[in-house]
């Protein structure tokens, strides 16, 4: 099976139907929780080295994008009730 990348989405395309908004509920949850972990990961390996920081501002930014997607997840959820 293969995975959609939450991002790969496009929710004015996606039916408002309750599974749906529970199935991406739930993937926005994952992302975040990943993101998350992620963030923390590479934030508390930072050493000063050139690739700490890049693993560190990757890190942020998808963390951002995790945040972001779930929003509009949040804002397609609501008009689904």
């Amino acid at each position: 099976m293969v995975e959609l990348h939450p991002t790969s989405l496009d929710l004015n395309q996606v039916e408002p139907t309750p599974q749906v908004a529970n199935w991406l509920r739930m993937r926005a949850s994952q992302w975040l929780t990943t993101a998350q972990k992620d963030f923390n990961a590479a934030l508390f390996a930072r050493d000063g080295s050139e690739a700490s920081f890049d693993r560190y501002a990757d890190a942020r930014s998808e963390l951002d994008s995790a945040e972001a997607w779930a929003l509009r997840v949040s804002e397609f959820v609501a008009h689904v009730r």
